[in-house]
């Protein structure tokens, strides 16, 4: 239970950042079975998605008791894609989205140098903060995520999608097991010669990187698998690359990967899906 101090303090956070004043930039609406999947219309909708986010990303994945919201100065600029199970009205799944014809400001920014993306044909829609209630961590309620962040594109026109997957590793071994089973399976891109920003670079990851330049052992085929988490594994899945070694996030103690993909790819993947449900 937060305290009055404690309220009274994350009140004026949210004002200060704006919270009070959101309004979506591009409305969206689907119904998907027992789901809704839109863009966040309302400041009640918006606080509800960061209960959520700090439900996931501070007491599930960072182990802190306390409740609270998570939210950042980067919101208020943001579209909020929300997931709404239709049963219980509540908010099972949330991604932000921000279309803009410029990368340099973004979020993704702070962890990695994204000057030879910039150099892609815009405009761009930067994703983040992505997170699904634990129960319904499944490959259904992804899929509607995606389903409506292609809606999403359409509708922002934009060309390339770009943001961070975090992965839960904090040390330089695992995160260069995971970089280098990535490579192996051709799902790293060169194209783009991206590099994480001085403060998230991994002190030792080229050593342990070199340490696997042989290749991987069954085991730690395996071993790699099972860290890869299951929202890097759709990404791929429907046609994302990785574009540079991890970033470390000291805040979060995990890594994150630049993911890119292009709409073409996200198009072509879809139409795929759509062919084998209906075949």
């Amino acid at each position: 239970m937060m305290t009055l101090v404690g309220q009274i303090k994350e009140t004026t956070r949210l004002r200060w950042n704006r919270v009070h004043k959101f309004k979506p930039k591009i409305k969206l609406f689907l119904e998907v079975g027992p789901y809704l999947i839109k863009t966040a219309e309302s400041t009640d909708e918006l606080i509800e998605s960061f209960r959520l986010r700090d439900q996931v990303f501070n007491q599930e994945f960072r182990g802190i008791k306390k409740q609270s919201l998570d939210f950042d100065k980067y919101d208020y600029y943001f579209d909020h894609l929300i997931i709404v199970h239709k049963e219980t009205q509540k908010i099972i799944g949330t991604y932000r989205l921000n279309c803009s014809s410029k990368i340099k400001n973004s979020y993704t920014a702070n962890e990695f140098d994204l000057s030879m993306l910039q150099l892609q044909q815009g405009p761009y829609l930067e994703l983040g903060r992505a997170c699904i209630q634990q129960e319904y961590r499944k490959g259904s309620v992804i899929s509607i995520l995606w389903r409506g962040i292609a809606e999403y594109m359409k509708l922002s026109d934009a060309n390339i999608l770009y943001g961070c997957s975090s992965a839960k590793i904090n040390n330089p071994r695992d995160a260069a097991l995971v970089h280098k089973y990535l490579f192996d399976h051709g799902h790293l891109t060169l194209e783009y010669f991206c590099k994480p920003t001085k403060l998230f670079q991994m002190k030792d990851f080229e050593t342990w990187y070199t340490f696997f330049k042989n290749g991987l052992n069954e085991n730690q085929i395996t071993e790699a698998e099972n860290l890869i988490p299951s929202l890097l594994k759709s990404y791929i899945k429907i046609g994302a690359k990785i574009a540079c070694e991890p970033a470390f996030d000291k805040d979060f103690d995990c890594i994150d990967f630049l993911t890119i993909l292009k709409k073409e790819n996200l198009a072509n993947s879809l139409a795929q899906k759509l062919q084998i449900q209906r075949s």
